[in-house]
């Protein structure tokens, strides 16, 4: 009479669990438990399609300086990119188009809000820099369920069925069976209920409520499979361990929510808890569901095989149990074994534990955290504190790794308190990078050290592209934008003619490459955008050999020049505002009394003749604007200043401030303003780039340094 009572309380239990995991079904989580779904991605997987350098160069602004929402990859091909969010490996795919226009792909039934944060994070990086993407949700949820909380509710009752129902067999029959045939017919009860919950759930989820589209006989086979593996192992934690055994059951259900409800059940994370806790019953059920509504059933075989196993081991461990207890109503005490050896019965629990959780979550680590996208070396120096230091540290530096000598030199302050320098043909050391010269480099100054800004394949910052044409920079400006900084070098996009001659090379025309620096962190290039199509013609201007912001206008100023009318360049100005100044055909072009949209209408501004270097500098002083430059270039001798009332001019030269001639071994050329360095009303600092007339500069790598003078403004 006991065990027909027994049986009739514990299938009049299987009924009450049923009856409240349907009501859990039809409760939506999202709204009733916000709290579940605020938790911070970090490291989701993102694709990147395109060609090079773009693809690298996007990789690396999606990755960031520091810890970042993505983890971006590169992906050879459109096709392998869909098969890669198809299997759930990626949680999105950005398609790098032509110029600022790009397409994202999401699958928003792997995670809502995982594709939502994709979505956010990949329209937060490239607004800041100008750039636009369509979204297309490859794989979207049913409109049924649009924030795709079908799978959840489905695999966490399936869950709870599985501690309930197993729970009850407890309660009903005793913690331990006597022997292991009444283990089996405990294990046949609960298969039994498992088969019942199985084919319910999958009809009320697929038929009733009609969430979404799942084939039904393999959704009902799951959920048998989800409670039978959840209550194996329920029945051996009951065995060992009493009611005990059952409130840690109940736990492993409690800590698996956030990883099923969460946006990223999968995504590698730089602590191992996050997915460990993913993959407790609730998250591995959710991903298995998932699978086959959405993604015709694949990634489905590892929650199959994990609950195969979790069934196995249950078993197992309830009938070694069985062998030394008797059947008793009623939730017993821990089990006689585990207080006779209680440090065996640890490490086993631990063992169990690792098999049970830490093998089907295995695969969710094979994907490794991104490297930095840069790093910054640092040599710990005694910073300058004014010019005659300055130029003594540039004349003794030997030991900034990757970093021998360089011209230009062209230099902006950070908001941070730091200083950038940017510099051309960059000469390293063979001890550093078989590359011994590379088109371009970044220093940072500040916080005591002096360091590279250094790529990960230690190539030139902003990398040459496939045609092996490389990018010179000329002026460089930072915009403060919400506590970071918005970076923009202008450079020339450079040719080489022939050997290795100072000037075997020819220019095609001007480029815009704009960095996102953050307070502390490495320049992070977002893009680079050529200007123009590649044009040989030096009388075509070189826009931004100078430039200058005022607001949120930027004026850029080219250098160009004929055969016949001089050795200087000429001058012109154009004016853009920040947010389109990688779109020329935005840009306006000074006339001489007005400004226009034909640049070939440009008014020039200081003529060739006795005219400024390539590349010079522009700034205010007060009420007054500046140019400065070596009077007529290579061939010149003076260091002459240009002033004018307005950005437009007329501008008017002065008398020489300084002497910089070259010599017979040694160039001096390209001098440059530097407003941000030690600052003195009245005066500028100025760099004079230097090199030996052979370009060989290894023997002496203090000759290709600048120099620096303060001069006094007239």
């Amino acid at each position: 009479m006991d065990r027909v009572r027994g049986v009739g309380l514990t299938v009049a239990g299987f009924v009450v669990a049923i009856m409240l995991t349907t009501l859990l079904v039809r409760i939506d989580p999202a709204s009733e438990l916000p709290g579940l779904t605020q938790a911070a991605p970090r490291e989701i997987p993102v694709a990147v399609v395109g060609g090079e350098p773009q693809a690298t160069t996007m990789r690396d602004a999606l990755n960031g300086p520091v810890d970042q929402p993505l983890a971006a990859r590169l992906s050879p091909s459109r096709k392998a990119a869909a098969a890669s969010l198809q299997h759930r490996s990626v949680s999105g795919v950005l398609l790098l188009g032509r110029g600022d226009r790009h397409v994202l792909w999401v699958a928003s039934a792997a995670g809502t809000a995982e594709a939502a944060e994709v979505r956010a994070t990949v329209e937060e990086i490239l607004a800041v820099s100008g750039q636009t993407v369509r979204v297309v949700d490859r794989i979207p949820t049913s409109a049924r369920d649009p924030h795709g909380v079908g799978p959840f509710r489905l695999g966490m009752g399936w869950a709870l069925l599985g501690v309930a129902f197993a729970g009850l067999l407890g309660l009903v029959f005793g913690a331990r069976s006597a022997g292991p045939r009444l283990v089996l017919l405990r294990f046949a009860g609960l298969a039994g209920g498992a088969a019942v919950a199985g084919v319910g759930g999958a009809f009320l989820s697929d038929v009733l409520i009609d969430r979404f589209d799942a084939p039904f006989w393999p959704l009902a086979g799951l959920g048998a499979l989800v409670v039978l593996g959840v209550g194996a192992v329920t029945l051996a934690l009951i065995a060992w361990f009493g009611g005990l055994g059952l409130g840690l059951a109940i736990l492993g259900l409690v800590l698996g929510i956030p990883g099923a409800i969460g946006a990223w059940p999968l995504t590698p994370m730089p602590v191992v808890w996050p997915t460990l806790l993913a993959w407790l019953p609730p998250g591995a059920a959710t991903w298995g569901i998932r699978g086959l509504a959405y993604f015709d059933g694949d990634g489905g075989e590892r929650v199959v095989l994990m609950f195969m196993l979790w069934t196995m081991i249950g078993l197992a461990v309830t009938t070694v149990a069985a062998t030394e207890a008797e059947s008793r109503p009623g939730l017993l005490s821990v089990h006689p074994s585990l207080r006779r050896r209680p440090v065996v019965a640890a490490l086993g629990a631990l063992f169990l534990a690792g098999v049970l959780v830490v093998t089907p979550a295995a695969p969710a680590f094979t994907t490794s955290a991104p490297q930095p996208s840069v790093t910054v070396t640092c040599t710990p120096v005694t910073l300058p504190r004014n010019v005659e230091e300055l130029n003594q540290r540039v004349e003794t530096v030997d030991d900034i790794a990757g970093f021998v000598g360089g011209d230009v030199g062209a230099s902006t302050a950070l908001v941070d308190g730091r200083e950038l320098f940017v510099f051309g043909d960059t000469v390293r050391r063979p001890d550093y990078d078989r590359t011994t010269r590379v088109r371009n480099s970044m220093l940072v100054l500040g916080d005591g050290c002096a360091g590279l800004v250094q790529r990960r394949n230690r190539g030139a910052l902003i990398p040459d592209r496939p045609d092996g044409v490389g990018y010179w920079p000329m002026s460089i400006a930072a915009v403060e934008l919400d506590g970071h900084d918005l970076v923009g070098v202008m450079a020339q996009r450079v040719e080489q003619t022939g050997d290795d001659g100072l000037f075997a090379f020819r220019n095609l025309g001007p480029a815009v490459a704009i960095f996102d620096v953050e307070s502390g962190q490495g320049p992070v290039l977002q893009r680079v955008v050529d200007l123009g199509k590649d044009d040989p013609d030096p009388s075509r201007p070189t826009w931004g050999a100078a430039g200058a912001i005022v607001g949120d206008t930027v004026y850029l100023y080219g250098t160009s020049r004929s055969s016949e009318n001089g050795f200087g360049w000429a001058v012109s100005v154009a004016r853009a505002t920040l947010t389109d100044i990688t779109d020329q055909s935005t840009w306006r072009y000074w006339d001489g009394s007005r400004w226009q949209r034909d640049e070939d209408r440009a008014a020039t501004l200081i003529d060739q003749q006795d005219g400024v270097s390539q590349t010079f500098s522009v700034f205010r002083e007060g009420d007054s604007w500046y140019a400065l430059s070596k009077q007529s270039d290579f061939v010149g001798t003076d260091l002459v200043l240009w002033k004018a009332p307005s950005p437009t001019g007329p501008f008017t030269a002065l008398p020489p401030v300084a002497k910089i001639p070259s010599t017979s071994s040694e160039l001096r050329y390209m001098p440059l303003a530097h407003p941000d360095l030690f600052p003195e009303p009245g005066t500028m600092v100025v760099s004079v780039s230097r090199n030996t007339t052979d370009g060989d500069v290894q023997a002496d790598p203090s000759l290709y340094r600048p120099e620096f003078l303060r001069i006094d403004l007239p």
